[in-house]
C-alpha cells in the first residue's frame, strides 16, 4: 500500500497509477529533494521536534539513495505517485516506519514540490545567464574586429542607411544584456524558500523557516502560506523571460540566414555548425539558424501551455499545478542549448568584409545625408530638404544615374524646380554627401554606426558584461557555499 493512500481502501489501476504519475519529469529534481529533505529534517532536529539519532538515520538513507541515483541503479515506477513518494518510501524501506515516518513532520507535498522547483530553477537560470554573457562576450569580440566594416542596413528589408558590422552586433548585445537583467530579476523572485508553508495553511509543528532558507541558499521567504504553494507565477515568469530571450535570438538567426546566402555572402557559418544535403553536393546549409529560430516556437509554446495551465485554477494546490514542471523543463533546455549552439556559430563565423562593402557602390542609401546636407549647407527646412532629395532620387532612377554623378548645377536646377527657390552647395559638400564611408564619418548623433561612437559602446558593454559576470558569480557562490555547508552538516550528524 502506497504510503500516501491509507485514507483509500484501493490501489490506482496499473491505467490510472501510470496516468497519475510524475516520476518521469521529477527525476530531475531527484537531488533537490534530497537537499530539500535533509535541510528539513536537519531543520527539524535544530527545532527539537525529531531526536538526534533518528536525524542520523534518516540522512544516512537518503544519502544511501542519492549515491544509488548517482550510480545509475535506481529505477522508479509509476507504482510511485512522484519521486516524493519514493523517496520517502525508501527511507521507510531502510530505517522503519517509526524513524523513516518522522521524515515529513510539517511539510506537505506541496510546499515540498515548488522547493525542488525553485531550487532547480534557480540553477537553470543562472547557467543560462552565463550561457548569454558568454554570448554577449562573443558578439562584443566579433565587434571589435568589425568597427570599420562598412554595411547596409535595411528597413523594410529596403536599403535604408550605411552602418557597421560592429554596430549592428553591438545591437543584439544589448537585446542580450537585457535579457540578462530580466533573467537577474526573474532570478531573485524565483530564489525564495516557500517550505514550512505546509498544504496550504502553514502547520501547528514548530518550524523554522528561515533555517531551512539559510540552509538551501535561498535569498528569502514566501511568506503567505497560500502564495508559497499554489503560486505559479514564478514559472511563467522564467518562461516569459527565456521566450523574450529566444526571440532576440530568432531574429538574429534569421539576419545571419539571409545574410549567409550567395545573393549576399555577407557571411558564412562554419562547417562544424552547417549541414549538407542528401542529394545537392554544392550545398552548405545553415541549418543551425533555422533550428534555433524554429527552436523559439517551441519556449513560446512553454509559455503558452504555462499560462493556459493556471489561468482557471483555484487557490490552492491542484494536481494541475504538477504538469507545470513538463514545459518549464523543455523550456529551459531549450534555451540553453540554443545559447550554446548561438554562441558556438559567432565565435566561429567568417566576415567577407569586402562583400559588405561592395554591396553599399551604387546604392540610394546616401539620400538622407544628401537631404540634411541640404539643412546645413543651403539653409532649407528639413522638409523642403527632403522633397528636394526625393526629387533627385527619382531623377537618377529615370537616368539610370547615381546620385554621386549629379552636379551642384543640377541639384541647384531641381530644387527651383520643387521648390521655386534654388539650393547652392559645394562640389566637396556633394562629394562627401553622396559617399557611404563619408556619411559615415559625419554622424554626430550617440550611439550611431561612428566607429568613435562604437568604440565607446564597446568600452560600456565591456564594463556592464563584467559588473554582470561578477553578479552572478556572487550567487553562484552563495548556492554553492549553502550547500556545500548543508553537505557538512549532513556529514557532521551521520559521523556523530
Amino acid at each position: 500500500m502506497s504510503l500516501f493512500r491509507s485514507r483509500l481502501a484501493k490501489e490506482f489501476t496499473d491505467r490510472s497509477a501510470r496516468f497519475h504519475t510524475s516520476v518521469i519529469e521529477d527525476l530531475r529534481i531527484l537531488d533537490d529533494d534530497i537537499n530539500g529533505t535533509e535541510a528539513h529534517n536537519i531543520m527539524l532536529y535544530e527545532q527539537g521536534i525529531i531526536p538526534r539519532k533518528a536525524l542520523s538515520k534518516i540522512l544516512t538513507a537518503l544519502e544511501e539513495i542519492r549515491s544509488q541515483w548517482s550510480a545509475g541503479t535506481v529505477e522508479i515506477g509509476a507504482e510511485y505517485e512522484d519521486i516524493h513518494e519514493y523517496i520517502e518510501a525508501k527511507v521507510v524501506e531502510k530505517v522503519g516506519l517509526h524513524v523513516g515516518g518522522m521524515i515529513h513532520t510539517g511539510r506537505s507535498r506541496n510546499d515540498q514540490v515548488v522547493v525542488d522547483m525553485r531550487l532547480r530553477t534557480r540553477e537553470e537560470l543562472l547557467a543560462i545567464n552565463t550561457q548569454l554573457i558568454g554570448l554577449i562576450k562573443a558578439l562584443l569580440g566579433l565587434a571589435e574586429d568589425n568597427v570599420e566594416t562598412l554595411m547596409m542596413l535595411y528597413t523594410h528589408g529596403q536599403h535604408a542607411q550605411v552602418g557597421t558590422f560592429a554596430h549592428y552586433l553591438v545591437s543584439y548585445a544589448d537585446a542580450f544584456l537585457r535579457d540578462s537583467l530580466r533573467l537577474s530579476e526573474c532570478y531573485s523572485r524565483v530564489n525564495l524558500n516557500p517550505l514550512g508553508s505546509g498544504p496550504i495553511g502553514g502547520t501547528s509543528i514548530n518550524v523554522d523557516r528561515r533555517k531551512t532558507m539559510e540552509l538551501l541558499g535561498f535569498d528569502g521567504l514566501i511568506e503567505n502560506s497560500i502564495d508559497a504553494t499554489s503560486s505559479r507565477d514564478w514559472a511563467v515568469e522564467t518562461a516569459s523571460v527565456c521566450a523574450i530571450l529566444m526571440g532576440n535570438l530568432s531574429r538574429s538567426a534569421a539576419d545571419l540566414l539571409e545574410w549567409s546566402s550567395v545573393e549576399f555572402s555577407y557571411v558564412e557559418l562554419s562547417d562544424e555548425y552547417s549541414s549538407s544535403s542528401s542529394i545537392m553536393p554544392q550545398k552548405k546549409n545553415p541549418s543551425t539558424l533555422e533550428l534555433i529560430r524554429g527552436k523559439s516556437s517551441e519556449v513560446y509554446g512553454c509559455l503558452c501551455e504555462l499560462l493556459t495551465m493556471v489561468k482557471g485554477v483555484n487557490s490552492g494546490y491542484y494536481q494541475d499545478l504538477q504538469q507545470t514542471k513538463i514545459p518549464l523543463w523543455r523550456c529551459l533546455d531549450t534555451t540553453k542549448t540554443s545559447l550554446d549552439v548561438m554562441t558556438g556559430i559567432i565565435l566561429t563565423l567568417t566576415v567577407n568584409k569586402v562583400k559588405m562593402r561592395e554591396r553599399l557602390k551604387g546604392s540610394l542609401i546616401v539620400a538622407v545625408e544628401l537631404a540634411e546636407t541640404f539643412v546645413t549647407e543651403a539653409g532649407l527646412s528639413f522638409r523642403e530638404s527632403y522633397q528636394t532629395a526625393a526629387a533627385l532620387v527619382r531623377k537618377v532612377i529615370d537616368e539610370g544615374r547615381n546620385l554621386s554623378d549629379l552636379t551642384p548645377s543640377e541639384i541647384n536646377a531641381v530644387a527651383m524646380k520643387v521648390l521655386g527657390k534654388g539650393a547652392q552647395i559645394s562640389q566637396e559638400h556633394l562629394n562627401q554627401a553622396t559617399d557611404p564611408e563619408a556619411c559615415l564619418m559625419k554622424r554626430k548623433s550617440e550611439g550611431s554606426p561612428h566607429p568613435d561612437h562604437v568604440n565607446a559602446m564597446l568600452n560600456k558593454r565591456a564594463i556592464l558584461v563584467e559588473s554582470i559576470w561578477n553578479g552572478l558569480l556572487v550567487k553562484s557562490q552563495k548556492i554553492s557555499g549553502a550547500l556545500d555547508s548543508l553537505k557538512i552538516k549532513v556529514e557532521s550528524y551521520i559521523e556523530g
